[in-house]
């Protein structure tokens, strides 16, 4: 099991893009195997926490490391024009020679769309999503597009260079548990990374006295029950990441090993440790939990 980062949400002092780049390379010479950052426009409605653009970050992310794999976690494709996406992760798998990651989701905030005069619709997200998956497929693939489709219509379209991964950058899909609808959609790609969405996470929070991190880590017996269920959709035998972010900083060397173990066991692929940069930990704290290195299994 890998053992990466993912650094979120990208504010405070993390909209400085410099700072994500220095923690990046901070991992990567204490043994990190990853490092991810979200994607975001607005967390709040009224836009007052600045934001790190995640593209142009990965880019100097990629540019001053050599071993660490990078992506984000998680773009909307639905936000995003599909070609520009694969456009600019097709330009990220060339300057990290093959290190990308590509994770992607349907967008979580309305405000993030509605703001921007974007339809929030759940469901005309998820069509969005796919649509724009096939698209970025066919791009890195080096095919000519056309496409007459709900949401996107291309003709004569290419783009060119191809990514050095082949056939194509892993895609690793977000699913909110215990909704299967992001489970089935990641069974057609390359890796899911599933997180827990309590149905009333303002109540959940308040009755737990728990952070956001911890709230929406699943357990090893979820990620078992994932597995099962998007194995037995898969036409592939293709390698398939199991992606969990989680705490376990704070805890001791014992119980580390004993969580990440059942973890593994549960088959989990990655592990990655969710530096909240959000209060209560500051800059200088999240520094030098990375510089501690990775949780041992």
């Amino acid at each position: 099991m890998k053992r990466g980062l993912f650094v979120a949400p990208t504010i405070n002092e993390y909209s400085d893009p410099r700072h994500l780049v220095e923690l990046a390379k901070l991992a990567e010479q204490a043994g990190w195997d990853g490092y991810f950052i979200c994607d975001h426009l607005l967390l709040d409605p009224e836009g007052f926490l600045g934001l790190a653009d995640p593209t142009i970050v990965l880019g100097a992310i990629a540019a001053v490391t050599e071993s660490v794999v990078i992506g984000s976690m998680v773009t909307p494709i639905s936000r995003r024009r599909p070609w520009k996406v694969a456009k600019e992760f097709a330009s990220l798998d060339q300057l990290s020679n093959g290190r990308v990651r590509i994770g992607v989701g349907l967008g979580g905030l309305d405000q993030e769309f509605s703001n921007f005069g974007e339809n929030p619709d759940k469901k005309v997200l998820a069509r969005k999503t796919d649509e724009g998956l096939a698209i970025i497929e066919k791009l890195h693939a080096g095919e000519v597009v056309e496409m007459d489709g709900e949401h996107y219509q291309l003709t004569s379209a290419r783009l060119l260079p191809s990514p050095l991964q082949t056939p194509r950058i892993p895609v690793w899909v977000a699913a909110m548990l215990p909704f299967k609808a992001g489970q089935r959609r990641a069974a057609r790609w390359d890796g899911i990374v599933p997180q827990v969405m309590p149905m009333e996470l303002e109540e959940s929070q308040d009755a737990t006295g728990q952070d956001m991190r911890v709230i929406m880590e699943p357990s090893p017996e979820q990620i078992a029950e994932v597995i099962d269920f998007t194995s037995a959709l898969r036409e592939s035998e293709d390698p398939f990441d199991v992606v969990v972010t989680g705490v376990t900083w704070g805890l001791d060397r014992e119980a580390t090993s004993e969580k990440l173990q059942a973890f593994r066991d549960a088959g989990t692929t990655w592990w990655l440790e969710w530096a909240d940069c959000g209060a209560p930990n500051t800059y200088e704290q999240v520094r030098e939990q990375i510089r501690l290195g990775p949780p041992e299994v």
